[in-house]
């Protein structure tokens, strides 16, 4: 079955890499970085997002994908479904940060008022630290954040792909931070207004511990679809953290989304 896997915010693809091998014998295609194409700027509630997620599959995928996305990934993999349903089998959306309800009324509050850094990790994203002397020392600033606390093959691919060589000499983050923080600042309010086809499957996994996809935006959002829901031990970031075990819930969702 072909995969096609979309990343979270500010974690390029290939830092799913462990998972990706882990997969076979399903082959995994990811676009390696969202919101860094001009040509689909962020902007309100991720509209050309989805569309540069659609572009990719037309130009890589030559059958409908089984669609596996973490945290904004998983969200842009249901908007593209709702767009163009015929390119997809099924969509995995792990820990979304989903706004549903008085959730998704007081960020169109916040949006109005420009008060989104004080409700969104883009507050803490603005300051967030871009260069470094050196990689060795970018990878002593990761291990000492709880955010980065991944099992260390994923810490090893992360590194490998979070960093590019800097004009100033040293190190920086290969994903622009402002294009980070502007994700975060227009995180889609709109979900209800959706019209997912009931034909395919969707399946929300979240982690217990998760301070980003909370029960009480993902349940009604699945009672209002029908979608089913799985609740974990784990937090925002266990693909990362818990890598086996995520694998092992995509083979499953692969497995009871193929055909019969």
């Amino acid at each position: 079955m072909l995969i096609h896997f979309a990343h979270a915010n500010g974690v390029p693809a290939a830092s799913y890499q462990p998972l990706f091998d882990a997969l076979a014998p399903h082959t995994v295609i990811a676009k390696p970085m969202f919101g860094h194409d001009p040509r689909f700027p962020v902007t309100h509630q991720w509209q050309f997002l989805a569309d540069e997620l659609l572009e990719f599959l037309q130009q890589e995928a030559a059958e409908p994908v089984l669609a596996v996305g973490h945290s904004m990934g998983a969200v842009l993999s249901f908007l593209a479904m709702c767009k163009a349903p015929q390119r997809f089998r099924g969509v995995l959306m792990l820990d979304p940060p989903l706004l549903w309800g008085s959730m998704a009324w007081g960020c169109k509050l916040a949006k109005l008022l420009g008060k989104m850094d004080n409700v969104t990790p883009a507050g803490k994203s603005r300051y967030r630290r871009r260069h470094w002397p050196d990689e060795s020392a970018a990878r002593e600033y990761f291990a000492s954040k709880p955010l980065f606390q991944f099992e260390p093959r994923c810490f090893e691919a992360f590194c490998g792909c979070a960093l590019k060589p800097s004009t100033q000499g040293g190190v920086e983050l290969a994903f622009s931070v402002d294009t980070e923080v502007e994700i975060f600042r227009h995180t889609p309010d709109n979900l209800k207004r959706q019209r997912p086809p009931a034909q395919i499957p969707v399946q929300v996994i979240y982690g217990d511990r998760s301070d980003a996809s909370l029960s009480r935006c993902v349940e009604p959002f699945a009672r209002h679809f029908g979608y089913q829901t799985q609740r974990i031990a784990g937090e925002h970031m266990y693909p990362l953290q818990q890598p086996d075990q995520t694998v092992g819930l995509i083979k499953a969702f692969a497995e009871a989304s193929a055909p019969q």
